[in-house]
């Protein structure tokens, strides 16, 4: 049997006992299980209704005590029958009296058997399959409202007997005239992540990696709904609007008159087809910026704490030529005072950097101040907190936790539709308000950074914050100075935090690239470095953007890409020997002949760098012009102190001394005597003359000593 039967079966029971004035226990609805060991059965699924109900309209938002109540809902028969004629009504439950028990209602159905508001007949019924769009009006005088506060209430589908085959539960803010009601501070995030690598030159079509930039600011994208609400509250919402100069940029070089491509692969491009949007979008934020407080973040939206927890903390700070851009684009100067962190979260390090750079009010996660109470006198706590730093004092801007749950659901499908979700938002904002509705305090709404909300939903927001008269909007900086702050503590930055941060080798990567830029820029210069290397200084911090959080092998892969292009870019310059890598040096001081070429569009500043055994070296032949596109030969003196054959080791640096292209390999053969070696075979040979002078001079002196003897006998010789 199925649940949809059981549970038919089960109210049909249930009414004909009711009926006959017996008792009826229900059967209990198995819990979800949880850690169950493997052996256990399965959880039962809950039971669904027949008939499913999606609200599409409640009015009025700020209900009256004269107010008639308005309910447009679509029905849809789920199950395989007709459910036959039909009867909706609104009933509600008791008043409820804390955010807590709120709260509960997300989880638990609350009673709404309190009171109920007259029947409607619905004759046809619905058959399989069948949707239907009904509306409902009732009274408050008919619902029994007579408590302030907020009451759950239900749509409920009824079938002629009493069973129940649908509902549609929501909650109902009842709140009185003359009351000083929140302050709501409103953060709009126009935010999107980096599509370009290192770009092009001003000249030339600007480089994508992708489209879907454009497809974002197209009618029907996610900026252009975040736009087009923006635009339907100007005039009475002031909104914080933030924007990514980054964004800005990649936009205004889409309408550039070059156009724009798009990379399809490694080495095959198209022409982008996002233009006309782009300068659409742009025309409209440039219409509403001057009437809402425009705020940027520094270019690219950086991972602030990663990049300064990586040595890299310059890469996260603002510049002004970004700031002037952006200015010039849009027509109206961004205000830098307002700082939003990703994720709302800090460290005492960057919340120094921050400050010092110019930020009064930092936009904060409740997490990041966990310390101080979130409530004062058992009510909700304002929303702005005291921020010492050492380079000056800020005010933290805090969101609330519930707030910005509820905030994000709206960014999925939720069950009963958008207009469901944004009732149980304004029940929070309506509780908040209740629990001192004459002392009014600062509700900060900061919706996820790259809000995706569904169509309908972020403009309905907005448009909340005009429409309720116990609500009233104030941008960041107003809500800074407006409101008295609430001690929360010292700023913490929970583990948590950490491990949202892009990966600490991503942050390497760009940290590699960057040393590389900075390097080879020591060989071109200065006109030559700003139209080859400028490119590069954009993408670096484009690779330290915030928006890869969400996606870290994309972050990754972003930085690698990058990586491989600068080393691509490196390795036009290059070192290359004779035909063979084999030299032969016939005398003690010979020269190396070393080819260096240069296949940029750029003359480049090169160094040889040879790597030599003992018994080798070489002079330094200093620093070495390569025109563009040309080779040059390089003489290096090279002084040997023995015969035999030696192994180099050669590569082209730059002036700084960062490699450039491959390393390559000389065999170099030595037939030649060094000085040393020479040295020593001139004092052999000076010592074999000696000995051989004295040799001589031994034999003659051994010759003269000797008397020649005479001729004849003894005899003879004795009478001479």
């Amino acid at each position: 049997m199925s649940d949809r039967v059981r549970r038919l079966g089960t109210a049909l029971v249930a009414a004909v006992a009711l009926a006959a004035g017996l008792p009826f226990a229900a059967p209990a609805t198995a819990a979800p299980a949880t850690a169950a060991p493997a052996t256990a059965a399965p959880a039962t699924a809950a039971p669904v209704d027949p008939v499913t109900v999606t609200l599409l309209a409640l009015e009025p938002h700020d209900l009256r005590a004269d107010s008639t109540v308005q309910v447009t809902a679509l029905m849809r028969n789920t199950s395989a029958s007709d459910t036959g004629p039909l009867t909706i009504r609104l009933r509600r439950g008791s008043v409820i009296g804390t955010r807590g028990e709120l709260q509960l209602t997300d989880t638990d159905s609350p009673n709404t058997g309190v009171a109920s508001a007259p029947p409607q007949d619905l004759p046809g019924g619905l058959t399989p399959g069948q949707s239907r769009q009904v509306r409902y009006s009732t009274t408050v005088a008919h619902l029994g409202l007579t408590t302030f506060g907020i009451y759950p209430i239900a749509l409920t589908v009824q079938s002629t007997d009493g069973t129940e085959l649908g509902r549609l539960s929501t909650l109902l803010p009842y709140l009185p005239d003359g009351i000083a009601g929140s302050k709501v501070t409103l953060l709009w995030p126009l935010l999107d992540r980096p599509h370009r690598l290192t770009g092009s030159s001003p000249s030339k079509p600007e480089l994508f990696t992708d489209d879907q930039l454009a497809r974002s600011v197209s009618p029907g994208g996610r900026l252009d709904r975040l736009l087009a609400a923006a635009v339907a509250v100007t005039g009475t919402v002031r909104l914080t609007l933030v924007v990514d100069p980054e964004t800005i940029e990649a936009l205004d070089r889409m309408t550039a008159p070059a156009g724009y491509r798009v990379l399809t692969s490694a080495k095959t491009t198209v022409a982008g087809t996002g233009a006309a949007a782009a300068a659409r979008w742009l025309a409209r934020l440039r219409a509403i910026a001057p009437k809402h407080l425009l705020v940027a973040t520094p270019y690219a939206d950086p991972d602030l704490v990663a990049l300064e927890r990586g040595g890299n903390a310059s890469l996260g700070q603002f510049q002004t030529p970004d700031l002037d851009e952006t200015a010039r684009v849009l027509g109206v100067q961004p205000s830098t005072k307002v700082s939003w962190p990703p994720d709302g979260q800090l460290t005492d390090t960057a919340l120094d950097d921050v400050v010092a750079q110019g930020a009064t009010a930092v936009v904060l996660d409740p997490t990041a101040l966990p310390r101080g109470a979130s409530e004062q006198n058992g009510r909700t706590a304002s929303g702005v907190s005291p921020l010492p730093a050492l380079s000056g004092q800020a005010l933290a801007l805090v969101s609330d936790a519930v707030v910005q749950r509820l905030l994000a659901r709206g960014a999925g499908t939720t069950a009963g539709g958008p207009r469901l979700a944004e009732q149980r938002l304004l029940a929070e904002l309506a509780m908040i308000t209740a629990e001192a509705p004459n002392d009014s305090r600062t509700i900060v709404l900061a919706p996820p950074r790259r809000w995706n909300p569904t169509a309908g939903y972020a403009a309905a927001i907005a448009a909340d914050v005009s429409k309720l008269r116990w609500l009233t909007e104030v941008d960041a900086l107003q809500a800074a100075a407006s409101t008295e702050p609430v001690d929360r503590g010292p700023l913490a930055y929970p583990p948590a935090a950490r491990r949202l941060e892009i990966s600490g080798k991503q942050v390497s990567t760009l940290g590699t690239v960057q040393s590389e830029v900075d390097d080879f820029r020591s060989a071109l210069d200065n006109e030559d470095a700003r139209q080859v290397l400028a490119p590069y200084g954009d993408a670096v911090r484009r690779a330290g953007s915030s928006a890869w959080r969400g996606s870290p092998a994309a972050g990754q892969a972003y930085a690698s890409a990058l990586l491989r292009q600068i080393d691509g870019l490196r390795s036009g310059v290059t070192m290359s020997s004779s035909a063979t890598g084999d030299y032969t040096l016939a005398s003690s001081e010979s020269p190396l002949l070393i080819t260096l070429d240069n296949r940029l569009t750029v003359p480049v500043s090169v160094r040889v760098k040879l790597t030599t055994p003992a018994g080798f070296e070489v002079r330094d032949a200093g620093v070495q012009q390569i025109p563009a596109g040309a080779k040059r030969t390089v003489k290096v003196l090279a002084s040997v102190q023995r015969t035999g054959t030696f192994t180099v080791k050669g590569q082209a640096t730059t002036p700084d001394g960062g490699a450039l292209g491959n390393e390559i390999t000389l065999s170099v053969r030595s037939t030649a005597y060094g000085g040393l070696a020479l040295g020593i075979t001139g004092l052999a040979f000076v010592v074999l003359v000696v000995a051989v002078a004295v040799r001589l001079v031994r034999r003659v002196r051994a010759r003269g000593g000797d008397a020649p003897v005479a001729a004849g006998g003894p005899a003879d010789r004795s009478l001479q």
